[in-house]
């Protein structure tokens, strides 16, 4: 190459200096270079003399020039060196659509643009790739001051977001690893406001254990100082500008047992098309020991050695004489299970003899080379417990150059053996997965693209839909296996799908398939499902299909069948009216039977109470006047008479009581359980008192219901739990509360829809009586006989019709011989009780 020749303006280092001055630029619209504009030299000299890419397009047809450091960029066999002087739409036609138009804008409007990591297909080493770049355009002015052209600084970064999808198709298979790690984890979802986290978060919070919860049961649980600030943070994060990213250190107290600790939450949100928060996940882990240790650190440690010592990454710095450990954090220790003072100030070897082999050429290699080594899962053996296992790693070891010679080595590291291990299970998993779909009695398969080429089918579909094997239809095109379906909806409904992201599903859709071996048609419920990348791009859909064609069949039998039906109507509408008539008549009686009930009420409260009021008068005067009159046969029947009207009046109250609980109040109220159980238990403080029961309850909710009669259920439970002890034992009696699961709810027969509370009375008495577990909430019902115990045998039962008419249920059971369970569901908020439903039912 002769330099002496070439042009000021052309640096003679430069491979590019010498290729643009061996050019014929005679017949060429610049002209001689001597010739060419004095902006045009200065323009070529700048960008031929750095070695960062560049590329010049120079006038207003875009002539092609650019410098030695991007030539890389173009391949070995593609455009260099041909399109030097091009024009940019001859040089460039792939990108005569595209990039061409946003050249055009910026020499015109002289705005500069920047892009990142712009995906740029070009046609290179021999054929059309995916490239992509990190460039700007900004114009350059011409020797009269006036835009003459537009530079492009640009630096490939293709490799860098290909390491980039392989980490987000690793995201997988690192959630899978986090849940065997000490993380906890929470999948949210703002639309819905469902928060999903695993056991290990619920506990640390003290969450119910149901699937789902709300976002504020959850941050109820940060300390007050904390609870703002993580709340605007959240806020912040579902903003599309922020980029979705969460990083927050604060301070939880678990709702249950006060337990605090310091978590630090890492997370992001997922944003649609229009920019709208639809997730927000994360992991969250518990740095309340990491922290302590940080407030321990002297306020004189460097810098450096503090930020080494709470990074979550295991760091050690070694010198290269005896590979003694100079600096070594915690996490490493924790690697290496060992202590500080096993490990400071010692030869490496000397503390995991095992790796000396494995290691030792790394850092050989890193003293001559003086470069970094790095490692992906790679293998060491580690003695762990006494027993030499292998452990993978990520790591990076990093020579430390003092005058130009290694002098430390800085190895950073962090464990991914569950990770590595996940991966396999996750490999297998797949394959069990794929076992599943190809054995799935649902038809499934996979299309791919705008040609929508078969992936996958499996058996039910080829079988039973498509009437095909395996090898006639995989990597080929829908319409080529089935061309008559290029004039049905469903090529237009998968494209739509593959543009938009919207699944689709159809019930008993009509299809027809054709090929050469006939026509075949039938009814399919079917559902299109859009199969996302990792980069959000939408790349092909999942079909699932049910043949319903007999059920369509039977429903059109059925509609024909229905017609016929339509003639007999007239003739049971007739028959209705008679029977409406007889309905009437049984509603009249019935009424009539009400009125008895309301006058036998009346008896009771009235007529059967004022002679009964006049028994006691009199047994009272006997006993201030005769008494000494009576033989003791006498006063012994006197007793009698005596106990007996006193349990006469009892009854006569408890029926009263009992009745009146048929009536569905109105007046319901928000009640503290709590509350009313402090109330029961004040007015039976003298009962309690004499018996020395032991009373603990806690956490009751808050309920709408009718505060009296919540408090005659827990006086009555709890009057019975004492009286029922056992002989020279203590009472003692538990209440608690917890959220009714939809299993329970089912099989009582409630609303599964709504929230419902289970309030769980037990103690150690006497227990049941063997199939009495039902009766007793029966009026007049006793396990016992009333000799034994006292009471009417009324109080269950208007437990049982209180509940009731608060929409709840009612059961109870032995406690394993140890006493009885008494089992109370009953709604947060208002129902409509059963016994109002059955009115309106009648």
């Amino acid at each position: 190459m002769n330099h002496a020749i070439l042009p000021k303006f052309l640096p003679k280092n430069s491979e590019m200096a010498q290729i643009i001055f061996d050019k014929n630029w005679q017949s060429h619209p610049l002209g001689l270079t001597e010739n060419w504009p004095t902006a045009l030299k200065l323009n070529l000299s700048n960008i031929l003399n750095t070695a960062f890419p560049k590329f010049l397009l120079w006038g207003q047809e875009f002539y092609c020039f650019y410098n030695d450091a991007y030539r890389p960029s173009l391949g070995n066999d593609g455009k260099h060196p041909f399109i030097l002087g091009q024009r940019f739409e001859d040089a460039w036609p792939e990108l005569k659509d595209t990039m061409l138009s946003e050249v055009e804008q910026v020499f015109k409007t002289g705005k500069p643009t920047w892009h990142e990591n712009q995906l740029v297909p070009i046609f290179r080493n021999g054929r059309m790739e995916e490239v992509y770049w990190t460039f700007s355009y900004s114009v350059v002015l011409g020797d009269n001051m006036d835009i003459n052209g537009v530079l492009i600084t640009c630096i490939e970064t293709t490799d860098a977001v290909n390491v980039l999808k392989q980490l987000k198709e690793n995201e997988d298979e690192l959630q899978f690893a986090i849940n065997a790690t000490d993380l906890g984890t929470w999948d949210y979802d703002p639309l819905k406001d469902k928060l999903k986290t695993n056991e290990r978060l619920k506990s640390w919070f003290g969450l119910p254990l149901q699937e789902e919860v709300e976002l504020t049961q959850a941050t109820n649980a940060i300390i007050e100082a904390d609870r703002e600030r993580v709340n605007n943070e959240i806020i912040k994060t579902f903003v599309f500008e922020s980029g979705g990213r969460y990083d927050v250190t604060y301070t939880i107290r678990n709702q249950k047992n006060g337990k605090e600790r310091i978590v630090r939450a890492l997370g992001r949100a997922w944003f649609d098309e229009n920019k709208i928060a639809y997730r927000f996940n994360g992991t969250l882990q518990d740095i309340t020991s990491q922290q302590k240790s940080i407030n321990k650190l002297k306020l004189s440690e460097e810098n450096f050695r503090r930020l080494v010592k709470e990074i979550p990454v295991g760091i050690a710095i070694i010198n290269v004489e005896n590979y003694i450990v100079k600096v070594v954090n915690d996490m490493a220790l924790l690697i290496w299970q060992k202590t500080f003072e096993e490990s400071h100030n010692k030869p490496l070897f000397e503390i995991l003899t095992e790796i000396e082999a494995t290691i030792t050429p790394i850092f050989e290699d890193i003293i001559k080379t003086k470069k970094p080594s790095k490692g992906i899962q790679y293998p060491f053996k580690l003695s762990r417990n006494g027993i030499i296992e292998t452990a993978y790693f990520n790591f990076i070891f990093k020579p430390v150059l003092e005058n130009n010679k290694v002098v430390e080595i800085m190895l950073v590291a962090f464990e991914v053996t569950e990770t590595v291990k996940a991966k396999f299970e996750l490999e297998q998993s797949e394959k069990q997965f794929k076992n599943f779909v190809m054995q799935s009695p649902i038809a499934m398969g996979i299309l791919k693209g705008e040609n929508m080429e078969i992936e996958m089918a499996n058996n039910t579909l080829l079988n039973q839909f498509w009437h095909k094997q395996m090898e006639d239809v995989v990597g080929k095109g829908l319409l080529e296996i089935f061309p008559n379906l290029k004039d049905s909806k469903y090529p237009e409904i998968i494209r739509n799908i593959l543009k938009t992201g919207i699944p689709i599903s159809e019930i008993e859709s009509y299809a027809t398939l054709e090929d050469e071996n006939g026509i075949w048609d039938f009814y399919v419920d079917y559902d299109y499902i859009p199969l996302r990348e990792l980069d959000g791009s939408i790349s092909g859909i999942m079909l699932t299909s049910t043949d319903v064609t007999d059920r369509v069949i039977s429903r059109k039998k059925l509609e024909e069948f229905s017609k016929d039906l339509e003639k007999q109507v007239s003739l049971r509408t007739k028959q209705l009216k008679v029977a409406n008539l007889k309905l009437q008549k049984s509603i009249q009686a019935l009424e009539n039977r009400n009125v008895e009930l309301e006058a036998f009420a009346y008896v009771s409260s009235h007529d059967l109470q004022e002679p009964l009021r006049k028994i006691q008068l009199f047994i009272s005067r006997i006993n201030e006047k005769e008494t000494v009159n009576l033989s003791d046969k006498g006063k012994n029947y006197f007793n009698i008479i005596n106990n007996s009207a006193v349990r006469m009046r009892t009854l006569i109250d408890d029926l009263l009581a009992y009745s009146r609980t048929n009536i569905i109040e109105d007046n319901f109220e928000q009640v503290n359980l709590n509350s009313i159980v402090e109330d029961v238990l004040e007015n039976l403080s003298t009962v309690i008192q004499n018996s020395k029961a032991e009373i603990e309850f806690s956490n009751l909710p808050i309920i709408d219901a009718i505060p009296f009669q919540m408090n005659q259920v827990f006086s009555n439970i709890l009057s019975n739990a004492i009286k029922f002890s056992k002989i020279d034992s203590i009472p003692k009696i538990k209440i608690t509360s917890e959220l009714a699961t939809t299993k329970e709810l089912k099989n009582l027969k409630l609303k599964s829809t709504i929230i419902n509370y289970k309030i769980t009375i037990s103690d150690n008495g006497i227990g049941l009586v063997k199939g009495m577990e039902g009766r007793i909430f029966e009026v007049f019902q006793r396990a016992h006989s009333k000799n034994e115990y006292e009471g009417t045998g009324i109080g269950l039962a208007i437990v049982k019709k209180i509940i009731t008419n608060h929409g709840g249920e009612i059961y109870a059971k032995n406690n394993n011989d140890q006493g009885t369970i008494i089992t109370i569901i009953i709604p947060k908020e208002k129902q409509q009780s059963k016994a109002n439903v059955s009115v309106k039912n009648d």
